[in-house]
């Protein structure tokens, strides 16, 4: 089955927490807990050999490795495996509908989500303001994430039509493919690639699904057959003579008028027109290819001028582009119930230690104040006696 949508969820690694040990246990003295490990990622790989995202578990969480935590003796845990979740030249991730990354070089990378911090033991927590930490940091929980990778076929040719207008009998006959052919709208309901045949180039073709007027807002299979015009070289757009609702140019005018809403960049691309069924018509127009698909008529002059199109070296319209999604130090401030709420991985950083409870609670206040937060409480309208809630910690406000 072909799949090029899915929904996934995914989460990062917890970063492994900290140790409090002492070489000299007794007194408490000459702190060596290690440090956790760090999360594992989650990572977003093209492979070249893979051609859609049937691979991959729809709607399923899928989870980085944790770091595992510190020990006595400056034993520091380990980090966790990366989840890396391979995909087809091609692909897009998208975050709350907005594009995040285009990936397309085989072997490239793109980090979704960064591993998450690990905490650090008191030997790393050795500072002149406390030489002889009874504290540990907790590792960071895991982050969640909400994407969708959407595939769109690589081809070097894409023939788009109305529906009937014999699409999939051309590519049957340039290709090996063994296309669905039939005489009702929507035959094709999923791409069909094949490659060409007859030609001194090994260049692979796409049937694309029937476009109808209104697609490129979602009418009929719209959307999803226009998608797949983003990394093809050439586009052929097939033409029904006998359709007796448009004519010839009213079917180019549709067609690309659909592609010009849907992606103005697609505009780009070279056209060729052709017109099919030619074995019933006038051949008068030196601007169309006739040809008769099902008679195989024309098809080798339709070849002969296809290579010379590619022989020009248009390069797909499409590059790699990757930008940062997740904000390590997010930190977020919400009134409920007369409380000022604080959230996010600052918080975490912030109220995230075990140990000694009179140093924890020292510690926690003393990176309160050293953080942006009493100054965008201050900005929220914060008064003196206004409750501050850091996770499960409440306090009493004071300027």
């Amino acid at each position: 089955m072909f799949v090029d949508e899915i929904n996934l969820t995914v989460l990062s690694g917890a970063g492994g927490s900290g140790s409090v040990s002492f070489k000299n246990t007794s007194a408490k003295s000459s702190p060596n807990g290690g440090s956790g490990g760090t999360g594992g990622s989650v990572k977003i790989k093209v492979i070249t050999d893979l051609h859609d995202l049937s691979h991959i578990i729809s709607n399923s969480s899928l989870k980085a490795e944790n770091g595992t935590d510190g020990n006595k003796n400056y034993q520091n845990g380990k980090n966790g495996e990366d989840l890396v979740i391979e995909v087809p030249s091609g692909t897009q991730v998208f975050v709350e509908n907005n594009l995040h990354a285009d990936l397309h070089e085989n072997g490239s990378t793109y980090t979704v989500i960064n591993g998450s911090r690990p905490g650090r033991g008191n030997f790393d927590l050795i500072s002149k303001r406390n030489p002889n930490p009874q504290i540990c940091e907790q590792g960071q929980k895991r982050q969640k994430l909400d994407i969708k990778l959407v595939y769109s076929i690589y081809s070097d040719l894409a023939i788009i039509g109305l529906p009937n207008a014999g699409k999939s009998t051309l590519i049957s006959q340039l290709t090996n493919s063994k296309a669905k052919i039939g005489d009702y709208e929507f035959t094709t309901i999923t791409p069909n690639l094949g490659i060409l045949n007859n030609s001194n180039f090994k260049l692979t073709i796409c049937d694309l699904p029937g476009l109808i007027k209104g697609a490129s807002e979602g009418v009929g299979m719209g959307k999803k057959v226009l998608k797949h015009l983003r990394n093809t070289k050439i586009i052929v757009y097939l033409l029904d003579p006998l359709n007796d609702k448009y004519s010839l140019d009213d079917q180019i005018s549709l067609l690309f008028n659909e592609i010009e809403e849907f992606d103005k960049s697609l505009c780009k691309i070279p056209v060729v027109k052709v017109v099919n069924k030619s074995d019933s018509i006038e051949k008068d127009d030196k601007n169309y290819k006739y040809i008769s698909a099902l008679e195989g008529g024309g098809l080798d002059n339709l070849i002969k001028n296809i290579e010379e199109i590619y022989n020009e070296g248009f390069e797909r319209i499409y590059e790699d582009f990757q930008k940062i999604t997740i904000n390590d130090d997010d930190l977020n401030i919400f009134f409920e119930e007369n409380k000022f709420i604080c959230t996010g991985s600052a918080v975490e950083y912030i109220i995230g230690l075990s140990g000694s409870s009179e140093e924890v609670n020292n510690e926690i206040f003393y990176r309160y104040e050293k953080s942006p937060l009493p100054q965008m409480l201050q900005d929220e309208g914060i008064q003196n006696g206004d409750i501050v809630v850091l996770g499960n910690l409440e306090f009493e406000y004071k300027k």
